[in-house]
């Protein structure tokens, strides 16, 4: 999956490039935010909250609006999950990866000269990978929505500031993680993050 996403942001780039005015949008943040209900035994499987990085690839297709394909990766811990091992070392801290691609847009809120704000929205999938023998990774469909603002520091350079939260959908008491058996099972609908990053856009 990861290779696959290096290389399709790869192909947009070259393809971009070529034919449209493309905006480069490295970013770095901070996500928090992500629960699990064990519907086993009915307690929060919590996600610790940590630094994000990623890149939004961004064109112009109408007046201050954009066309963007966001990819966001978070190296994060899943905490106090149960294990068939024997007590005291049944619970466990499961390293998580999580990524997001999505493929949306901004429209404007205001478009100052100095001083651009805007609304974000994007739908596309959530590719989580534990680091755990007996669990598999689980890919799923996402959608995210947020708000930012943008400061244009030169004709082609400037700094993005947004917020953004992220949902990434289940079946109610689905199961994840399954290898042979499920590490979890699950009640609700929405896997809900918030984050919050900065970026610095190159536009080409």
């Amino acid at each position: 999956m990861k290779t696959l996403t290096r290389n399709l942001l790869f192909t947009l780039l070259l393809f971009s490039t070529n034919i449209y005015s493309v905006e480069i949008i490295p970013l770095l943040g901070y996500r928090g935010g992500g629960e699990f209900i064990d519907t086993v035994d009915e307690t929060k499987q919590t996600l610790e909250s940590s630094d994000i990085y990623g890149l939004i690839l961004s064109w112009p297709y109408e007046r201050g609006k954009n066309f963007e394909v966001y990819y966001s990766h978070q190296s994060t811990k899943l905490n106090s999950i149960s294990t068939s091992e024997p007590a005291p070392n049944n619970i466990v801290d499961i390293p998580l990866t999580i990524d997001y691609l999505h493929f949306g847009g901004t429209a404007p809120i205001s478009d100052e000269d100095n001083l651009k704000t805007f609304v974000s929205g994007g739908l596309g999938f959530t590719y989580m990978s534990p680091d755990y023998s007996d669990a598999q990774s689980d890919l799923r469909a996402s959608l995210s929505i947020g708000v930012g603002l943008k400061w244009p520091m030169t004709d082609r350079i400037s700094l993005r500031l947004e917020t953004r939260g992220l949902a990434t959908l289940y079946n109610n008491n689905s199961a994840i993680f399954c290898n042979g058996g499920c590490a979890i099972s699950i009640s609700g609908n929405m896997f809900l993050q918030g984050e919050v990053f900065a970026g610095l856009g190159f536009r080409f």
